[in-house]
């Protein structure tokens, strides 16, 4: 069955009022921020500071956030790009957003995906043992990496992969669970957001059309419950290849809650600021965004969280593309807390 573009809008209407829709009278409007002179500094290097492992401990890091060329094939031109990003994100974010950042030490090391693999390069080792200075709460506050050449080969710094990073680096590091307004409001936004799949899944299922599915496996980071977004599995699995069924140990590890990952030793669910970063990232430019949903159909098309069909080349799959509504608290917390001043 082909819906016409009319019939697919009022179906998309109906479902809106279970998923916080366009007339929610508790939709979080952005509100304009106060003029502001909080000033998050962005440095593009470490006075005295040897860039490898063992001069780690020479290195002295001030508030703000550091973009550092670690790799040795980094360039200035790449450094530019990323540094261009970091202070978009300072401009346009809530100035209590600002705040948070100003008062931690956050480093973004550019560097090729292969300084970090299975031989660390001399970069690759500096950034693993600023990692581990940063989980004994020493030296920085948080790091993340923009690959100048990624496993696939791309750079990262022509992309818009610094502002997934920041709003990783934001969740993870910067507020960390530490309940601040605009930390509390983005874990609510998140849970609101696992609440509209199911939502939106009824509307679909009633009119035969897609839906979004999210698997918090990839990220989950040995942290998830019972409470799992619509299409994450409990437990988590992955085929074996010698007996080919499914298994939860994988490398000896459990991945039964969720992958663990091997960078953000942290007790977080890494999920939400993945999400945030991606959505971030489609909101700024959708030519140059990841898409961070398994592929299940999912058409990375559409007007954010509309419920309408505009932009989309089939109408017939608005929920399942960045149109649906299910989308709808994740982007009201963006709006509100770091495109406020855009």
């Amino acid at each position: 069955m082909y819906l016409s573009r009319t019939t697919v809008a009022v179906v998309i209407a109906s479902a809106l009022s279970g998923c916080g829709g366009a007339n929610d009278s508790n939709n979080n409007n952005p509100t304009p921020t106060k003029p502001t002179t909080t000033k998050v500094n962005v440095f593009s290097s470490v006075p005295n500071c040897e860039m490898t492992k063992d001069g780690v401990s020479s290195c002295h890091f001030e508030n703000g956030i550091y973009v550092l060329n670690v790799g040795k094939n980094a360039t200035d031109v790449q450094q530019k790009r990323v540094i261009a990003q970091v202070n978009n994100m300072m401009k346009w974010a809530h100035d209590d957003v600002r705040k948070q950042f100003a008062n931690k030490r956050i480093v973004i090391g550019l560097m090729e995906a292969s300084d970090v693999g299975e031989r660390p390069t001399p970069a690759g080792e500096f950034a693993i043992k600023l990692n581990e200075q940063k989980q004994k709460g020493l030296t920085i506050d948080g790091i993340e990496l923009v690959y100048i050449k990624n496993e696939g080969g791309t750079d990262e710094s022509t992309r818009l992969t610094t502002y997934q990073k920041l709003l990783q680096v934001y969740d993870y590091y910067v507020d960390a669970n530490n309940n601040s307004t605009p930390g509390a409001e983005l874990t609510a936004a998140y849970q609101q957001f696992k609440s509209a799949l199911k939502s939106a899944k009824v509307a679909a299922d009633a009119n035969k059309l897609e839906y979004l599915i999210f698997n918090e496996c990839n990220y989950g980071n040995q942290q998830l419950g019972a409470d799992r977004a619509l299409g994450t599995p409990n437990p988590c699995t992955e085929i074996d290849e010698d007996t080919g069924k499914p298994t939860s140990m994988v490398d000896d590890e459990d991945i039964s809650n969720g992958k663990p990952d091997m960078t953000h030793r942290v007790n977080l669910n890494l999920n939400p600021g993945a999400l945030f970063g991606s959505l971030y990232e489609y909101k700024v430019d959708p030519n140059k965004n990841e898409v961070p949903f398994d592929n299940n159909g999912f058409v990375d098309q559409g007007v954010v969280a509309s419920g309408q069909p505009d932009g989309l080349i089939d109408p017939t799959k608005v929920m399942n593309s960045w149109a649906t509504p299910a989308i709808k608290p994740l982007n009201d917390y963006l709006n509100k807390w770091f495109f406020v001043n855009k």
